[in-house]
């Protein structure tokens, strides 16, 4: 009786790894096709939570093309078109005519970071698992050391939600309005 339900067993597992395997298949495909642009534009509500500190903002995260690109605030209205500006060169922030370089450091894990994060995340980040939540893939990146980056996908296959976990504590939540 031991030796047949073994198999059984075994077979019935076979189905789980299958999934995981399209899963990861379906979002490799995804990543891959991010690779080739450098035109994104995302549009997000992004919550941060640090100890006792929590904010909210609606950011828009456009690329240049060129390996940089501008996060411009649009909520709330007290800072709407404060802009930061990334590159390889480093992070300045804008408003109006006046260009602040916030100097070396790792802006990833702020609100204006989360969005670059992201798209460097789907892009780049280390694959750690997929699978089918509510119908749809939502995939574990691993973009820096300490770092994980949960993202959910729509019917669409469109990233719609994220969360940013930093040595085991969730920091940044964003909600995706807009990618495109």
């Amino acid at each position: 009786m031991k030796k047949a339900i073994l198999p059984l067993l075994l077979a019935l597992c076979l189905p789980l790894g299958g999934c995981a395997n399209k899963n990861e298949a379906e979002f490799r495909a995804f990543s891959s096709e991010l690779r080739g642009r450098g035109d994104l534009t995302v549009t997000a509500e992004v919550r941060t939570e640090f100890d006792d500190t929590s904010c909210s903002f609606t950011l828009r995260c456009v690329e240049d093309g060129e390996g940089g690109c501008t996060v411009e605030v649009l909520e709330p209205e007290l800072i709407r078109g404060v802009k930061a500006r990334m590159s390889a060169g480093g992070t300045k922030l804008v408003y109006e005519d006046v260009a602040v370089d916030t100097g070396g450091g790792d802006a990833a894990l702020s609100p204006m970071g989360a969005l670059p994060l992201l798209l460097r995340a789907l892009r780049d980040g280390a694959l750690d698992s997929a699978w089918t939540e509510k119908g749809n893939l939502a995939v574990s990146l691993l973009p820096d050391d300490g770092v994980e980056l949960t993202v959910l996908f729509d019917a669409d296959r469109k990233p719609d939600y994220a969360e940013v976990t930093c040595e085991g504590k969730a920091v940044l939540f964003i909600r995706i309005r807009e990618f495109s």
